[in-house]
C-alpha cells in the first residue's frame, strides 16, 4: 500500500500565498518566500503588495532589512563612496559610476574635476567674471554635496565651487559637466526632481525651480534659468540660548506633492568654541520633526500634521524618499532618519550614528534597530556613510 503525504506548500492557492506575502514588509523576507518553490514565486510576481521596506546600508556592505532583521553582507555594494537615490556610486579611473545594486545596471558620469567642468551661465554674467571664476577654480578641486539621478539623459549635483553651492548637471556616459556661473550663489542645501523639474532647496527654507536646457550642437545639458517659487520666512529660526536648536531640511517627493522636512536639534553650546564646532548634539530623543508641503499656487510652504497611517518618509540629504506601508504590520505617520549624518560632522561631537524613528502623532523617537550603531563616515572625502538603499517590489 502507498504511503500517504499531507499536502505540500507549493498546493496552496495563489490568492492564499498572495496574503502571506502582504505581510512581509521586509525586501530579505520576500525573496525567501519566492524562492520556496516556483508556485510561490508566481505569487510574488503577480499578487499586488506595498513595497517593501527600505533596507539600511552601513559603511562595511553590512545590510539590514527594516523593520528588523538580523544583518547580512551585501557584497555588490561594497566599495561606495556615495548615494544618488537608490544608486551607490563607485570611483573609477575617468571618473565614475552609478550602479543599483538590486539590477546591477550601471551608468558612467564624468568624474567632478575642474577639467572635466565646462561653465555656463547667465548671459548677464560678462566674459570677465567667469575668466576669473575658473581661475580661481584651478586652485579649488570641486566637491560634490548631493547627486540626483533624474532620467537616463540627466544627472544632476549640488556642488561647492568657487566658495559657493552651484548646480552642475551631466549628461550619463559624457565626459564633462556643466556647471552655473550666475551670480546669485543660494545657499543650496538640497535637491529633488519632481514631476519632471529640478528643484533645490537653500539654507534659508527657499526654493528654486531649476531649468535645463540642451545644447543644440552638442546635446549636452546646461542650467539655463534658476527661478524662486517660494521665497517665504525660514521655516525656522534658531534661538542663541546656551541650549540652542540646530536644523537640517529634507527635499522629499511624496505621492505627487513636494515636502519639505524640517529636523530641529537640541544641541549644547561649547564655551570657547568658535563656529559651528561650538555646538554639540545632545541625546537623539531631543529630535523634532516639522513636514511642510511646496503649495505652488500661492508661492508658500502649508503645514503638514499627518502623513497618513500608509506613509513613512526616509530622509537623508543624500537620498530622500516616501515609501507605502502596510500600517497592520509597520507603523505609517513616522520619520525614519539616522543619527549624526555626514552633513552634522562639523558641529557634532558624537563619532557614531545610529538609526532612529520619529512618530508624527506623539513625536516620540525609538529605535527600529537597537542594537545597531557604527562609525559615522565623512562622505566628502570619499569615506563611505550609511544610506537608505530602496529595493522594488
Amino acid at each position: 500500500m502507498a504511503e500517504t503525504t499531507g499536502p505540500l506548500w507549493s498546493d496552496i492557492p495563489l490568492d492564499l500565498a498572495g496574503k502571506i506575502l502582504r505581510h512581509l514588509p521586509a525586501h530579505v523576507d520576500r525573496l525567501r518566500f519566492a524562492a520556496v518553490c516556483p508556485q510561490w514565486r508566481a505569487a510574488a510576481r503577480q499578487c499586488p503588495r506595498p513595497p517593501p521596506m527600505p533596507m539600511l546600508l552601513l559603511p562595511d556592505a553590512t545590510v539590514y532589512c527594516l523593520p528588523g532583521s538580523k544583518p547580512f553582507q551585501f557584497p555588490d555594494c561594497a566599495g561606495y563612496t556615495d548615494a544618488c537615490g537608490n544608486w551607490l556610486v563607485f570611483s573609477c579611473d575617468h571618473g565614475c559610476f552609478l550602479m543599483d545594486p538590486f539590477s546591477n545596471a550601471t551608468v558612467t558620469i564624468p568624474a567632478l574635476s575642474c577639467d572635466r567642468i565646462r561653465y555656463v551661465g547667465d548671459p548677464a554674467v560678462d566674459e570677465a567674471y567667469i575668466e576669473s571664476m575658473e581661475m580661481d577654480a584651478l586652485m579649488v578641486e570641486p566637491i560634490s554635496c548631493k547627486l540626483v539621478f533624474c532620467s537616463p539623459h540627466l544627472v544632476a549635483a549640488i556642488v561647492l565651487l568657487w566658495g559657493a553651492t552651484r548646480i552642475a548637471v551631466c549628461q550619463p556616459g559624457a565626459t564633462w559637466w556643466s556647471v552655473s556661473a550666475d551670480s546669485q550663489c543660494p545657499d543650496f542645501v538640497d535637491m529633488a526632481f519632481h514631476q519632471g523639474k529640478l528643484y533645490a532647496l537653500t539654507g534659508v527654507d527657499t526654493l528654486f525651480a531649476i531649468d535645463v536646457s540642451m545644447d543644440h550642437n552638442t546635446g549636452h545639458p546646461w542650467v539655463s534659468q534658476m527661478l524662486q517659487v517660494i521665497n517665504n520666512p525660514p521655516l525656522f529660526i534658531p534661538g542663541p540660548d546656551p541650549l540652542t536648536i540646530l536644523k537640517m531640511t529634507y527635499l522629499v517627493e511624496a505621492r505627487g506633492a513636494l515636502l519639505v522636512v524640517l529636523r530641529k536639534m537640541q544641541c549644547q553650546y561649547a564655551a570657547g568654541a568658535t563656529g559651528l564646532a561650538a555646538f554639540e548634539a545632545v541625546a537623539g530623543e531631543q529630535n523634532e520633526f516639522e513636514v511642510f508641503e511646496a503649495n505652488f499656487v500661492q508661492s508658500q510652504w502649508t503645514k503638514v500634521t499627518v502623513l497618513g497611517d500608509d506613509q513613512i518618509l526616509f530622509v537623508r540629504r543624500r537620498c530622500s524618499r516616501s515609501v507605502c506601508v502596510s500600517h497592520d504590520e509597520v507603523p505609517g505617520n513616522s520619520i525614519f532618519f539616522l543619527e549624526n549624518e555626514d552633513e552634522d560632522r562639523l558641529w557634532s561631537k558624537v563619532a557614531s550614528s545610529s538609526c532612529s524613528v520619529y512618530n508624527m502623532k506623539d513625536g516620540k523617537v525609538s529605535t527600529p534597530l537597537p542594537t545597531v550603531s557604527w562609525k559615522r563616515g565623512r562622505g566628502l572625502h570619499n569615506t563611505p556613510f550609511a544610506t537608505w538603499l530602496f529595493p522594488q517590489n
